[in-house]
């Protein structure tokens, strides 16, 4: 039997994939997002570096009020101690200044100037222990010698 003259050929296999366009489309989208990822995370690194900045600075301030603090402790009354003691004055002075003008009373406390103490409570109300309940006794009894037999005993739902 014969189905034809001719040589069976393999099917034509072709890829068809996105076009340029839609290429080009994704590049710019791909580019797009990582400049706008770019520019977040310089705005994230530059509020980071200005709050250490600020957090730096105000530790400098509060190592120069300590160790003005330190001095005036020990009785040292060096020229340096005393101009820090002066800077912390001032700045105190400032800070009052600026209050007072806010139209705040304010009331500078010192660094270890800090009390505690405890009060009673008035009208304070306490608890007492709780009693136990009473139950009444069960009134179900079951006599040991009752399931003796097959088939005996306690059937419930039958």
């Amino acid at each position: 039997m014969c189905f034809g003259g001719s040589q069976p050929s393999a099917p034509k296999v072709e890829y068809i994939g996105p076009s340029e366009d839609d290429i080009r489309r994704n590049e710019e989208s791909l580019a797009q997002f990582q400049a706008s990822i770019a520019e977040q995370q310089a705005l994230t690194a530059k509020s980071i570096q200005d709050q250490i900045d600020a957090a730096n600075s105000r530790t400098a301030e509060i190592q120069k009020q300590y160790d003005a603090e330190v001095a005036k402790a020990s009785g040292d009354t060096s020229a340096a101690q005393a101009a820090a003691q002066k800077a912390e004055d001032d700045a105190l002075k400032a800070k009052q200044e600026a209050a007072a003008a806010a139209g705040a009373s304010y009331t500078p406390i010192g660094a270890y100037g800090v009390t505690a103490s405890t009060t009673e409570a008035p009208d304070a109300q306490t608890t007492t222990a709780s009693k136990a309940k009473k139950k009444p006794k069960s009134s179900l009894k079951i006599s040991p010698t009752a399931a003796v037999g097959q088939g005996s005993g306690l059937n419930i739902g039958v």
